[in-house]
C-alpha cells in the first residue's frame, strides 16, 4: 500500500512507524518545517526499528518511509492518507482540500486524527466529503493498538470498512464508533475519571499524589485486560447497582476544569516544561515515561503472542 502522513510531529511519526512496521507499505511524510520533518522521520524510522527488534509484530515485513517534498508528492499515490497536523478546524481543512486535489486514486481514503473537532465539519469543504474519516490513534501511537474510528455524517461505508481492514493488517485494534460526538470514547472516559478527580481533590478527600496512586496501583490494573461492563458483570450488578444508588448522585458535576486553567496561567504546562500538577525533572520523566512505555510493550508483545490481534 501507498500511504502518507501528514505532519511529522509525535502523532505523526508514531503512525507512520506503526504502518510502517506492520507491513510492507510506502510510508510518505510530509511536514511544512524541513526540520519537524527531517525529525520526525528518524523518529518513526527509529521506532519502526525498536517494533521490529521486539518482533512487534511478529511476523510482519516492514515497509520503508520517505520524507516528501510536498504534500502534493506525499499523497498523489496514497490509497490512505493519515493527518496528523494542529487541531484546528480552519488547518485541517485546507489540509484536506490540498489532499483530496492531489490524491490520483480513484478510492483514496484520507484520516483525520482528531479526537475534538467535527469530521463532518471538517469534511464540509471536500468536494467529495465521503472519503473523510477520523482515526484517531492514541499515544504512544506505535505502542498503544486502539485505534477510534468515526465516521463524520457524510462519510461512504466502504472509506469505513477499508480503514478499519487496513488497521488491522497494521496489528492495531480500531473500534468503531456508531456515530459522531466531541471526544470520541477514549477522551470522554478519560475526562469523567479526571474531573472525579478534580471533585476529590476539592472535596479534601485526598491529594493528587494518593489519587495517581490509587488508580496505577488499583482498578488501572484490572483495565489492561478487562473493560468497564466487564468489571461489573465479574463483580455482580445486583451489587454494582446498590453501590451506584449511594454515591452516584455525589460524583462531581462540574463543566469546567479550572485546575488546569489556573496552572496554565501559572506556566505548568506540564512534562513539556517541567511543571505541571507536579514537579518534573529530567529523571523523572524518563523513569516514568520509561516504565510506562515497557508495560505497553509487555502488553503488546503479550497480545500478539496469544493471536489477540484481531
Amino acid at each position: 500500500m501507498e500511504v502518507a502522513v501528514i505532519g511529522s510531529g509525535l502523532m505523526g511519526s508514531g503512525i507512520a512507524a506503526c504502518i510502517s512496521a506492520g507491513g510492507p507499505h510506502h510510508v510518505h511524510m510530509f511536514d511544512t518545517s524541513s526540520e519537524a520533518l527531517k525529525t520526525g522521520v528518524e523518529n518513526a524510522i527509529n521506532q519502526r526499528e525498536f517494533l521490529r527488534e521486539n518482533h512487534v509484530p511478529p511476523t510482519a515485513v516492514p515497509g520503508e518511509i520517505y520524507a516528501a517534498e510536498s504534500i502534493e508528492s506525499a499523497v498523489k499515490n496514497a490509497d490512505f492518507v493519515f493527518e496528523a497536523v494542529l487541531e484546528d478546524t480552519g488547518v485541517k481543512q485546507s489540509v484536506f482540500k490540498q489532499i483530496e486535489n492531489a490524491c490520483k486514486k480513484e478510492h483514496f481514503v484520507m484520516c483525520t486524527n482528531t479526537s475534538s473537532l467535527s469530521v463532518t465539519e471538517i469534511a464540509s469543504k471536500l468536494d467529495k466529503p465521503g472519503r473523510l474519516l477520523a482515526a484517531h490513534f492514541i499515544g504512544p501511537a506505535y505502542l498503544v493498538p486502539l485505534v477510534e474510528v468515526c465516521p463524520g455524517q457524510k462519510t461512504d461505508g466502504d472509506a469505513v470498512e477499508k480503514v478499519e481492514k487496513f488497521l488491522k493488517s497494521c496489528g492495531k485494534k480500531p473500534a468503531v464508533m456508531n456515530k459522531e460526538i466531541d471526544g470520541f470514547v477514549c477522551a470522554r472516559l478519560q475526562a469523567a475519571l479526571y474531573r472525579e478527580c478534580l471533585h476529590l481533590v476539592k472535596l479534601g478527600v485526598a491529594s493528587p499524589e494518593t489519587i495517581d496512586s490509587v488508580v496505577y496501583n488499583g482498578f488501572g490494573r484490572r483495565f489492561n485486560t478487562i473493560g468497564p461492563f466487564q468489571q461489573n458483570d465479574f463483580a455482580g450488578l445486583d451489587l454494582v447497582e446498590d453501590t451506584h444508588a449511594r454515591f452516584f448522585p455525589q460524583l462531581g458535576k462540574d463543566t469546567h476544569d479550572d485546575r488546569s486553567e489556573r496552572l496554565v496561567a501559572e506556566g505548568r504546562l506540564g512534562v513539556k516544561n517541567g511543571k505541571g500538577n507536579y514537579d518534573w525533572s529530567d529523571a523523572d520523566i524518563k523513569r516514568i515515561g520509561g516504565a510506562r512505555d515497557a508495560e505497553l510493550l509487555r502488553r503488546l508483545k503479550f497480545d500478539f503472542d496469544n493471536d489477540d490481534n484481531n
